[in-house]
């Protein structure tokens, strides 16, 4: 007999993977961070920036992990993500993260769970 947890390791993929984000300071990192977990099929979001890390006057730099589900090709779901955090023409796309100004994937980090 299979096992529903053995389906669903098939089905789905879990991966993990880090980016960095250029954020306004006008607006709350936490509050950016959960509008990065509304995105589809993202799962967890973690802020990893070291305490050390050097910020600017008017941006903040940070670090974070991003797990996601992928049935498919996971750098095509990571370039779409970007796209959902980044697209600020709401016409086509209503995902728009406000306050991130910048938001780069290390594709070196990306493995799969």
């Amino acid at each position: 007999m299979i096992k529903l947890k053995n389906i669903l390791n098939e089905l789905l993929n879990t991966y993990i993977v880090q980016a960095y984000m250029l954020t306004d300071t006008e607006y709350n990192i936490t509050d950016i961070l959960d509008q990065i977990r509304a995105i589809r099929k993202v799962t967890i979001v973690r802020n990893i920036t070291p305490p050390e890390y050097v910020q600017k006057q008017n941006f903040e730099y940070t670090l974070v992990t991003i797990k996601f589900i992928s049935r498919g090709n996971a750098r095509q779901d990571l370039e779409k993500m970007k796209k959902d955090i980044l697209t600020s023409d709401r016409s086509m796309n209503d995902l728009r993260v406000p306050g991130v100004k910048s938001f780069k994937i290390k594709p070196e980090t990306l493995k799969r769970i």
